[in-house]
C-alpha cells in the first residue's frame, strides 16, 4: 500500500522535526535552571529550620536569678527563688 504524501502531512512533519530538535538544544539548559531552583530552595528551607530552632533554643533557655530580696527572715533565697520560678511558669503557660 502506498502511502500518498500529502502538502499538510508534509507540513506537519517537518513541523514535529523542528520541535523535536527545539526541545533537545533546550532541555540542558531547562534542567540546569531546575536544579538550581531546587537547590535554592533546599537552601531557604535548611536555613529557616536552623533560625527557627536557634530562636526557639535561645528563648526555652533558663535564665537564673542573682539574687533574690524578700523582707521576710529567716526564709531560705531558695525558697523565693522556687516561688518566682513557679510563678512565672504558671503565668507562661
Amino acid at each position: 500500500m502506498e502511502h500518498k504524501m500529502t502538502f499538510d502531512s508534509i507540513w506537519e512533519q517537518e513541523e514535529q522535526q523542528g520541535l523535536q530538535q527545539r526541545l533537545r538544544q533546550d532541555y540542558p539548559a531547562w534542567l540546569r535552571r531546575r536544579r538550581q531552583r531546587r537547590t535554592a530552595l533546599a537552601s531557604i528551607a535548611v536555613l529557616a529550620v536552623a533560625g527557627l530552632s536557634i530562636f526557639n533554643f535561645q528563648s526555652s533557655t533558663p535564665r537564673g536569678y542573682d539574687s533574690i530580696a524578700c523582707n521576710r527572715s529567716g526564709t531560705a533565697e531558695s525558697h523565693w527563688a522556687k516561688v518566682a520560678s513557679n510563678i512565672l511558669t504558671t503565668e507562661t503557660l
